[in-house]
Order: structure tokens, then sequence, then C-alpha cells
């Protein structure tokens, strides 16, 4: 569907404004509106190097500003934090209208409702303002590419969960191999890979919360539901499961994760006590051996705990001791990995982390 507001036989100026590191956003809109038979210019003076308005020549007889913003992906989960991020700088007159390598169905409609335009490159055009409709399929304007190219096999999942775990720290290609036990020629195809999608920069630094959603696209752990929990201070059974109680901050072991982690970091919940646990474990022998000890579930009403183990071991390498600030005598996974696991609940998890922001010295990268 196209359609323009058709009054007097003036000439309709659409103003494009954006800023330099748009400029390939701009570019792209000006290809999808030429793909529509309308004619696009940049402003007299406007140099490639400007940040000058573009005019977009239209029937009708009104001036309309869009202000363009760039992204690689959008969806339904990260558009809320997008959208946060970039509404402080739309002046309150543009139309404003993101630029997207791909924008899924969902988060379509999420901008669709908070009123922004979109450019999908992928070849489709939605662009609303005073006396202006287009809501039109074109030709695509990006290569097509595998959905979930950025981010592949295992040794993505660690690099992006490093990124993330720090998102303030520049990291090279031989520090994050020696740190992962990787090749570095595989850490250098990811980080090529990911930064081919848009999910870290130049420097190797992570985009969000753009990384943070395709990481949980890939969040898969193994699980299994357990009948008992064991008891800090057990004696040899805590031994023979590598619960990791000493030292937890420097070595291996359980964490507790999802909902009541999310509790302790003062996440925006409410359970009640008798709230079923959720362990990362070490690996899977650890997870076999605890299934053995510990007894199989065979309803949801029998679940004592649940334990995973996550497609990374960082899960389990970077625990956090919370016996100083909280009544808690299981080691906590870093607020990342809580926050990976309530972002595979759409609903519910979701809106939580909408809403939740972790304390220093933790990031927020959702």
């Amino acid at each position: 569907m196209f359609g323009i507001d058709r009054t007097p036989n003036n000439l309709h100026h659409l103003v494009v404004r954006a800023h330099l590191k748009e400029r390939d956003a701009v570019d792209a809109l000006v290809a999808a509106l030429r793909s529509r038979g309308l004619s696009a210019h940049l402003e007299p003076g406007a140099g490639r190097d400007s940040t000058g308005d573009l005019c977009v020549e239209v029937p009708g007889g009104k001036t309309v500003a869009v202000e363009v913003k760039a992204a690689s992906l959008v969806t339904s989960s990260s558009a809320s934090s997008q959208l946060r991020r970039w509404s402080g700088s739309v002046a309150a007159e543009a139309v404003p209208l993101v630029v997207a390598d791909r924008i899924t169905a969902d988060g379509r409609d999420e901008l669709d409702r908070a009123g922004w335009s979109w450019l999908d490159l992928r070849g489709h055009l939605r662009l609303t303002g005073p006396g202006l409709f287009i809501d039109v399929d074109m030709p695509a304007l990006s290569e097509p590419r595998p959905v979930r190219q950025g981010l592949n096999g295992r040794v993505g999942i660690e690099v992006a969960t490093l990124l993330l775990l720090d998102p303030t720290v520049r990291r090279g290609i031989r520090e994050t191999a020696t740190e992962l036990g990787r090749a570095a020629s595989s850490v250098s195809e990811t980080f090529a890979s990911l930064r081919a999608a848009g999910l870290v920069t130049e420097h190797r630094e992570p985009v969000v919360p753009e990384l943070f959603w395709e990481l949980a696209e890939h969040w898969k752990p193994v699980s299994v539901d357990v009948a008992s929990v064991p008891r800090p201070g057990g004696g040899r059974e805590n031994s023979v499961l590598n619960l990791g109680f000493d030292d937890v901050e420097s070595t291996v072991g359980w964490a507790l994760t999802d909902t009541m982690a999310a509790v302790h970091y003062d996440a925006p919940l409410s359970v009640r006590a008798d709230h079923p646990l959720d362990f990362y474990v070490p690996d899977q022998s650890v997870l076999r051996r605890a299934a053995r000890l510990l007894g199989t579930a065979t309803a949801p009403s029998e679940r004592a705990a649940s334990i995973r183990v996550a497609p990374t071991p960082l899960a389990c390498a970077r625990r956090v001791d919370a016996t100083a600030w909280a009544e808690e005598p299981w080691p906590l996974a870093n607020p990342l990995f809580v926050a990976l696991d309530l972002a595979q609940d759409p609903g519910r998890g979701r809106e939580i982390l909408d809403m939740w922001t972790p304390e220093k010295p933790w990031h927020r990268v959702w």
C-alpha cells in the first residue's frame, strides 16, 4: 500500500535530518524512496560530510522533518530499550524513523505502536507523517544473509558473553582467545562476523542491547528438574557435586540463577518463599551425578530445583559471593546470566528486564 495526501499542486518537501554516523541509513532511505518514483536530493551546500537536510520531492504542500536512527536489528524485546535511548534526541517536530538491516514482525508492531516509522532493508518501508502515508514492499536494499549470521556456534556465544560481562573493556583478539581457551583464528573470525552484523563496533565493543538479545536467542541451557537440593555444609555430598562454596569468586562451582537470584539483585518481582531454585552447574558430568544423587522430579509438583549446564562455562566461573549483602548462602550467577534466563520468558521475564537495572559494579546490557 502506498499513499500520499494530495493537496494543491505544490511540491511536498520531506526533510530528513541525520547525524553523520547515520549517513548510510539516510542513503538507504533515499534509495527506498527513489524506488517508489520519488526524487531525493541533498539541500544546496550540504556535502557528503555534512549533516545537512535531504529533500525528497513528493506531491503536497507541507514540510515534514524526519529524523533517522540506525540499527542492525529491532525486535519486540530490543525495541523498548532502543526507543528509550533514541527518543531523547529526536526533535519535537520531527517524525522519527529507524533504518535497520532486519526488523522482526513483532518489532514492527512495537515501532508502529510507539508512532515510529521504519525501513527494513530486507524490503519494506513504512513512513507516516502529517499528510503523508507510505506502507509498501520494495526490493531488498541489503544483501540477504542468514538470520543469525552474526553469532555463530559455541565460540560466538562465548565471545558475546565475555563482551557483555564487562562492556566497558576493549578486548584484543589474543587476549580474548587466551581467556576463553580458544584459537586466536576462531576468535578473529567471530569478531569479524559480529562486526559485519552490527553487533560489535570496529573497536570490538558490544553494541547493546542488540548483542544481548541476539545472545538470548541462542541461550539454550541443558536442564534437569531434581527432587531435592543439596545443603550448604553438607559434607561429602557437596564435594562430590562440586558445589564450590570456598573462595566463590575465583573458583568454579554451582551458581544460583533465574528468579531467586533476580530477587537478591533487587529485580522488580515477588515470589513465594518456597519457590523452586535454579542452578547452573559446571558441566554435564556434574549434571548427571547430581541427577542421580538428588533424584529427578517426575512431575512439576515434585520439582525442588532445576540444574542447568550453560552454553558457556563462564556462568559457573564468574560467580558472585552475596553473603555480605544478602541472606543467601548460595553463590549467585552474574546478573548477565540471570537476565539471559529471564529473557527466555517472552512475557513476565522480559517485562521484569525492562524495569531492572542492577546496582554497580554490574552493567545493564538489555
